[in-house]
């Protein structure tokens, strides 16, 4: 069972704001509980993700790459010091520093617990997927082992395989018979 050790310290340490401490106590309680479960937290901060996007979007805003909205939203949120975006093969990997990550469930929030249940996993790929940069695999079979998530080096790295990128998209959309 997951337990909570929330540490006012931890959060301190980090930096976080009012609005950091409560998204990841509050996930962190939600998990803890049992109300909430990974493909719940997955599917609801994708979706938030998507929302964000749009927000962005209607304010302006738009962005030639993954690196730059995801360097974009991280100095808008303030999700942590350090966040390296980098496009390998077919895949588009995020490291985010995990010392200074200021909504961790479990860093922050206090949560006990060896699973993933970070909420930037699902945010990450619904943002970049709102904001139409590329469509990323829909999802991870945790049940044959395979994680969104790893921790590596003081960081936490979530690797997205690209089921279609930005041009690919806009070729389809192109290549349609215009409705009259």
């Amino acid at each position: 069972m997951m337990k909570m050790a929330w540490d006012v310290e931890r959060a301190l340490k980090v930096n976080a704001n009012a609005y950091h401490v409560y998204i990841a106590c509050m996930l962190a309680r939600l998990m803890e509980t049992g109300v909430l479960g990974l493909n719940v937290l997955r599917e609801a901060s994708e979706h938030t993700g998507r929302c964000m996007a749009e927000y962005v979007s209607v304010h302006g805003l738009s962005f030639e790459s993954a690196e730059e909205a995801l360097q974009f939203l991280n100095d808008l949120m303030g999700f942590t010091d350090e966040l390296v975006v980098e496009q390998r093969g077919g895949s588009v990997e995020v490291r985010l520093d995990r010392e200074s990550c200021r909504i961790c469930p479990r860093d922050t929030g206090g949560l006990e617990s060896p699973l993933t249940a970070c909420p930037l996993i699902g945010f990450v790929k619904g943002y970049l997927e709102g904001l139409g940069l590329l469509k990323l695999k829909e999802r991870y079979d945790m049940e044959r082992g395979e994680m969104p998530a790893k921790q590596e080096d003081g960081q936490c790295i979530f690797a997205y395989p690209i089921a279609k990128k930005k041009a690919e998209t806009k070729k389809r959309q192109e290549s349609r018979p215009q409705a009259k």
